[in-house]
Parts: C-alpha cells; sequence; structure tokens
C-alpha cells in the first residue's frame, strides 16, 4: 500500500505531461510563435512537476546529465537515425514506391531544412524526456530497472497509439522502435543518443517530406502498400543490431556520457 502510494503522484504527473503534449498543439494550433511557446511550456511544466512534485533536483535523473561524452552520444544517435531512415527510402526507391523528379529551389529548401533541423530536435526531446527520462527517474526511484526496456516500449507504444489512433502495425512499429531507443539508454545512462536517433529519423522525414508534402526532393508517382510498411519495418529492426555493434565498439564514449 505504501509503494502504491509513492508510486501514484508518478503516475499523475505522467499523465498531466502527456495530456499537454498531447492536448495542447491542437488547441493552439502550429503556427511558429504558438508551438514554441509549446515547447518552453512543456519543460517549464516538466520542470515543475519534477522539482516540486516528485523531487527531482538533478537533470541527470532523467538522463540528460552533460557529462563530456553527451555531445558525441547525441551525434553519434542523429548520423544512424538519418540513417537508417534514409536507407528506408533507399529500399522504397529500389521497390518502386515512388519516382525521384529533382531538387526544390534553394530559396524554399533551405529555409524549411533550418526550421526542421530545429523543430525536430525540440521535438524528439520533448518525446524522450517524457518517456524515456522519466522513465529512467521512475525506474530509479523504485529500483525497477530490470523493467525499463519493457515499460518504456509499452508507453510508448500507447502514446503513439493515442496521438495517431490504433493500429496494430503501428503499435508493432513503435514496439521495435521502442527496443533500440530504450537499449540505447541502457547502455548509456543518458537519453541523448535517443534524442539523437529520433532527430536524425525525423529530419531525414522531412528532408523527403517536408511540413507540408514538399521536401527537398520531388517526387513523382507515389504509391503506397503494405509491403513497404513491412520493409521499412525490417530495416528499422536493424537499428538494433546495429547499436549494439557501435556501442560495444564505443565504450569509452559511453562511459563518459553515462557518469554522474
Amino acid at each position: 500500500m505504501n509503494r502504491l502510494a509513492a508510486v501514484l503522484p508518478w503516475l499523475s504527473a505522467f499523465i498531466l505531461l502527456d495530456l499537454y503534449v498531447s492536448l495542447v498543439p491542437r488547441m493552439t494550433g502550429f503556427a511558429l510563435p504558438a508551438w514554441l511557446a509549446y515547447v518552453a511550456g512543456f519543460f517549464l511544466f516538466a520542470y515543475a512537476l519534477c522539482r516540486f512534485g516528485l523531487g527531482i533536483t538533478r537533470m541527470q535523473a532523467v538522463g540528460l546529465g552533460r557529462s563530456p561524452g553527451w555531445l558525441p552520444c547525441l551525434g553519434l544517435g542523429f548520423a544512424i537515425g538519418f540513417g537508417v531512415w534514409a536507407l528506408k527510402n533507399l529500399l522504397y526507391f529500389a521497390m518502386g514506391k515512388f519516382d525521384l523528379a529533382g531538387w526544390r529551389d534553394g530559396d524554399f529548401v533551405l529555409p524549411m531544412l533550418g526550421q526542421a533541423l530545429v523543430g525536430m530536435l525540440l521535438a524528439s526531446a520533448i518525446n524522450d524526456v517524457m518517456i524515456r527520462g522519466y522513465g529512467l527517474a521512475f525506474c530509479r526511484r523504485f529500483n525497477l530497472m530490470a523493467w525499463y526496456l519493457p515499460i518504456t516500449i509499452v508507453v510508448y507504444a500507447l502514446d503513439d497509439s493515442w496521438n495517431e489512433g490504433i493500429d496494430p502495425f503501428n503499435l508493432l512499429f513503435s514496439a521495435v522502435l521502442g527496443v533500440s531507443l530504450a537499449y540505447t539508454v541502457l547502455r548509456t545512462g543518458t537519453i541523448w543518443m535517443s534524442i539523437g536517433i529520433h532527430w536524425g529519423g525525423n529530419m531525414c522525414y522531412r528532408v523527403m517530406a517536408g511540413f507540408d508534402g514538399r521536401g527537398a526532393v520531388r517526387l513523382e508517382h507515389v504509391v503506397e502498400g503494405a509491403r513497404f510498411d513491412y520493409a521499412g519495418l525490417a530495416v528499422t529492426a536493424l537499428m538494433f543490431p546495429l547499436l549494439v555493434l557501435v556501442l560495444r565498439r564505443w565504450g569509452a564514449g559511453v562511459a563518459d556520457a553515462s557518469a554522474d
């Protein structure tokens, strides 16, 4: 009973954060000033809940410690995320999902990519702080690190369903991606690499599709189909063994990043 009473504030705080992330943008819209206010509001709200509601006083608790290896973790994550999503699009092209019709003008592409670079970093950080960072603090506080992987995978998949609608394939995709993202947290002790993977994948998506379906490249004869979905899922699944190999070879940097 005492343990349940201790857990309830954490669950309540998470629900409040999730409601903020899910509902506020729908009410305020995505115009740049409103969206930036939403981002600032999230971090202020998260800080207030963690600091004054849960007693979290250190950034390291939610995986945001800035030890010497944090920036390489972020950068390596970005490279992996962007590379995996680029490989997906290369496979889609080889399978005939779309034809390439050239590049858009720099006057359009450069501002769009600049906005995407900043916007996708902030959006990725919000998701990772709320799910993997908050989950890290929760599991550490209640000695549940053995359950960190399944807890964060389930929460991530369900949270995505909240925004995209319940769909078996989307749940499966989120679970597959969630394994890789949670694994990086377990190996590094921080969420920087997970943020980077999210950031890189989202950035590659914006290169192809932009914010309104117009990316840096011009696509023609775009077709949909289950075979493309499963091909993309297979490439996403390959990220996990890649991360295992990378993190084994990159041990020194990981040790620095996870030091409190």
